[in-house]
């Protein structure tokens, strides 16, 4: 019987059905014999087309199914069970089974025999296929891939357990038992947002409880853990881990209480992944001597095993990266780099290349970067996130500050808390590395209180020490008041603060940078791969840099760190207004400058689209925008930007025409330029992303700076087609956000906020038809 294809089988029964021949005739037609043509139309009588489609064939010494049911539901019931335990069970109930025999079971139903190599969050990863299940699972997708959707779900619920695969998630909920509702759910994770994620775990895990399957809740909870972490507080994250480890420790149905409980080996996953995740959110709460237990349990754990997983060793990196041991973390995860399977090689590249930025080597991290991927819930934010890191590091300032723009316009709920630091904070040292320290303090004042309502209590410290005063700048002036002298005693509580474990590294780093402890913060950056905050703090207290340059030392720093404006005072950087009048600013002081409207327009698109060293303005485009109709532009060009250097007092070789790249063009030799319309996106973007997490009260606040930023009309009386176009596109974007925070206001119950910034508006925008008081 089995050695005919199934397909034959299905014709020969089809024949038989509907064209009325008896089964001698079918059988004589197909050359098969009269009884296997009796047995397969039985089989298909009562099992329909899968009994047929299933080349499987039981063992005729295997346990029959209700038997092997209730030694499995034995290890569902009280997942600590050993095979020696439930051996005694079995011998009390007059059953004797050998422990080969249980494991056997075990093994077939997904609770033993697991490739170790594969231990991870996903338990269906390292849950090993048996020949039973690979069978039925390709005759369920034969019969799935004929559109029998019923039939394909009724042979994967007659499957013990069932490894990865994809098939499952395509199968609606309600066609599938508890086993495969469970396994359903690693399938989804990454693939559903993980607000709804979590909802649809946290139904199952309460009806298995309810039904006292309490493997299967263990297999859920630990997803749902992991799906927590991304839309929860760290408390409620670990009030779930408390939750379900309880499972492992005290399960409510013990089967038999007065046997002494031991560790099941076969627990070692769920385990595992719990004390990872609880590390991990003991971290955010900055409770590092527990995290840094848990931490060294996990170390240990591994090394006492035989078979260690790389995915496992991955855990254990993504922990000690929380813990900010970037050192630590590239010693484990490149090494097990090499071993993983290409999806997760291409997700563990993204994680490699942000070790590599944070230790300051930004080549090795870009070669990392090139097809990384994100892992599951990750959005464009991660990966804008990491190319602003990898700008600042390489002294591109203000493409750092462009990529947070879109990591905070993108920002999702579930990631936020993560991201907007790292966004606000990469913002503020850009602007301070031009020299802009009071902007950027501005920037981190006005986020403070949002951090200290959700009490992060590493971003609060963090910022607190940026914004205090240089201790050595207080001690270097000749008096100091009691005042002064009681700020500095309060900010330095840890005066060696590298030997305090209370702290995070790139805490105590901020500490010793302020202080003035410059030689120690250099070897505490090297040795804890902590480069990437080094330069950032530094942009903030550059006292000792330029000290150590007047005299002519050695700084240890890249020659790019120490080429940008707050290091070095003789780089022009220009702050150009033109959202109104245009006002210019060179290194925070006033320029007394007045231009005619076209040079007026050939400097905001000099400023706005070459804004750094390295960028430039292809000819062509001047030429077309400026002079269309004119036979001598180069001449026309030449004289304008003679103009604009003299007015503007850039030296002459820090703008050059240069035909090199094959397309003539000028080329920003040295100059950084930033704008109020820049600005503007900027804080927008931060009152998008507050608004974001209903937090309107410091979102309100940002948008009303945001308005303020226009004082009239841009672009006025100049009529280039760069400048028409710019006009509408900013103008129109100021329509669409003053409407929309009307709207909010008004939702608020705040109508005050919303006509005084629709009033104002309507000053710059009298024809505005979408805008009405």
């Amino acid at each position: 019987m089995n050695n005919i294809s199934p397909q034959t089988r299905l014709e020969v029964v089809r024949h038989y059905l509907n064209n009325g021949d008896s089964l001698r005739k079918t059988a004589q037609r197909f050359h098969v014999y009269y009884p296997t043509v009796f047995k397969w139309v039985k089989l298909y009588k009562k099992e329909g087309e899968a009994g047929l489609l299933s080349t499987y064939k039981r063992p005729w010494n295997r346990a029959k199914t209700d038997l092997e049911e209730k030694i499995a539901l034995l290890k569902e019931k009280d997942p600590g069970l050993t095979v020696r335990d439930a051996k005694e069970i079995l011998r009390q109930q007059g059953m004797k089974i050998s422990i080969k025999g249980i494991w056997g079971i075990w093994k077939r139903y997904g609770y033993a025999g697991f490739n170790k190599e594969e231990f991870g969050h996903d338990f269906t990863g390292y849950t090993a296929w048996s020949k039973e299940a690979k069978s039925k699972f390709e005759t369920a997708k034969k019969v799935f891939k004929s559109g029998k959707v019923k039939e394909s779900a009724k042979i994967l619920n007659s499957i013990p357990s069932l490894p990865t695969n994809k098939l499952i998630g395509k199968i609606p909920d309600k066609l599938l038992n508890w086993k495969r509702k469970t396994e359903k759910m690693s399938c989804l994770m990454g693939e559903i947002p993980p607000h709804n994620y979590f909802k649809k775990g946290e139904k199952l895990y309460k009806e298995l409880k309810r039904r006292k399957l309490y493997h299967s809740a263990l297999r859920i909870g630990v997803m749902e853990v992991v799906a927590l972490a991304w839309i929860a507080s760290s408390e409620k994250t670990l009030e779930k881990i408390e939750k379900v480890k309880q499972i492992i420790n005290s399960p409510e149905d013990r089967h038999i209480p007065d046997i002494p409980r031991r560790t099941s080996e076969l627990l070692f996953g769920p385990r595992f992944s719990l004390l990872i995740e609880e590390g991990i959110e003991c971290t955010r709460l900055m409770k590092l001597k527990k995290a840094d237990e848990i931490a060294d349990t996990c170390r240990r754990l591994l090394r006492n095993r035989k078979l260690i997983s790389p995915l496992s060793v991955l855990q254990l990196g993504i922990m000690y990266m929380n813990l900010e041991d970037y050192r630590k973390a590239e010693n484990l995860i490149l090494p097990v780099f090499k071993k993983v399977d290409e999806k997760e090689k291409e997700q563990l590249k993204l994680r490699l290349a942000n070790i590599f930025v944070a230790k300051g080597d930004w080549r090795t991290a870009s070669r990392f970067s090139r097809d990384a991927k994100f892992g599951a819930w990750s959005s464009l934010s991660g990966k804008y996130l990491f190319f602003s890191r990898l700008a600042l590091i390489k002294g591109n300032l203000q493409k750092a500050i462009s990529l947070c723009i879109e990591i905070l316009s993108q920002l999702k709920k579930e990631e936020f808390d993560r991201r907007i630091f790292s966004g606000f904070f990469t913002i503020a040292s850009a602007y301070a590395g031009l020299g802009e320290r009071v902007k950027a303090k501005k920037i981190l004042t006005k986020i403070l209180p949002f951090f200290k309502k959700r009490k992060l209590k590493k971003y609060i410290h963090i910022i607190e020490i940026l914004l205090s005063p240089n201790r050595l700048k207080l001690k270097n002036k000749k008096s100091k008041t009691r005042n002064q002298t009681a700020v500095i005693n309060f900010l330095s509580p840890f005066p060696d603060c590298h030997l305090n474990k209370d702290l995070l590294p790139s805490v105590k780093l901020a500490h010793l940078v302020r202080n003035g402890n410059y030689l120690k913060a250099l070897s505490f950056a090297k040795k804890k791969y902590l480069m990437l905050h080094f330069y950032r703090y530094l942009f903030f207290f550059p006292e000792t840099i330029i000290r150590l340059l007047e005299k002519g030392k050695s700084t240890g720093l890249p020659r790019v760190i120490l080429k940008l404006p707050i290091f070095n005072r003789e780089v022009p950087v220009y702050h150009i207004k033109f959202l109104g009048s245009q006002i210019v600013y060179k290194n925070q002081k006033y320029l007394e400058v007045k231009l005619p409207p076209k040079n007026t327009a050939f400097v905001i698109q000099l400023a706005t689209k070459t804004g750094g060293p390295g960028e430039k303005i292809y000819l062509k485009d001047l030429y077309n925008n400026f002079w269309p109709r004119s036979k001598g532009p180069s001449r026309n060009l030449s004289h304008l930007l003679m103009r604009i250097k003299k007015a503007l007092k850039i030296p002459s070789h820090l703008l050059t025409i240069s035909s090199k790249t094959g397309c003539p063009s000028i080329i920003n030799e040295g100059i950084y330029f930033t704008t109020d319309y820049q600005e503007f996106e900027q804080i927008l973007a931060q009152a998008k992303a507050l608004e974001q997490t209903g937090e309107w009260r410091f979102a309100k606040r940002e948008y009303l700076r945001a308005f303020e930023l226009f004082r009239g009309e841009p672009f006025k009386k100049m009529y280039d087609n760069w400048s028409e176009q710019m006009r509408r596109v900013i103008l129109g974007k100021l329509e669409d956000e003053a409407v929309h925070f009307a709207k909010s206001c008004m939702e608020h119950k705040n109508n005050t906020d919303a006509r005084k910034v629709l009033k104002r508006i309507l000053k710059i925008m009298p024809d505005s038809k979408e805008i009405m008081i």
